[in-house]
């Protein structure tokens, strides 16, 4: 089980909750009275898009910001594959740029952007709400 910090999406919603590796964000928001807004649930339309920043498991250390690299890969970040059509949709957005995709892809680490009907919680995260 990991630690999933919700920030910012209401009153009565500021959480920290356990969740299993592997659980979609959006499910266990909805599983645990976070209401983030969502149209599709299949990565397309961008409503539900959030902030992630990756936090360290380990006691009595700092949080390190979840940007990407566009020239490097970074040890200290989770493995994540993130779909086309994910990537895309926040590209269209202009969550993201299209450089930051392209580095997500080849380095397989998450941008600071995610969809939550489509970001796999891999460890320790804060999720805050996007605001274009």
């Amino acid at each position: 089980m990991v630690n999933v910090i919700f920030s910012g999406f209401g009153e009565g919603m500021n959480k920290r909750v356990f969740a299993r590796q592997g659980d979609l964000v959006l499910r266990v928001a909805q599983d645990n009275g976070v209401k983030i807004p969502t149209d599709c649930k299949d990565g397309m339309c961008g409503s539900c898009a959030i902030k992630i920043e990756e936090l360290d498991s380990r006691p009595n250390s700092h949080s390190f910001d979840s940007k990407v690299d566009p020239d490097a890969w970074d040890k200290d970040k989770y493995t994540t594959y993130m779909d086309d059509k994910e990537l895309n949709t926040l590209v269209e957005m202009g969550a993201i740029s299209k450089k930051e995709a392209e580095s997500a892809q080849q380095y397989a680490q998450q941008t600071p952007v995610r969809l939550a009907c489509q970001c796999v919680i891999k460890g320790p995260i804060l999720v805050t709400p996007f605001e274009s």
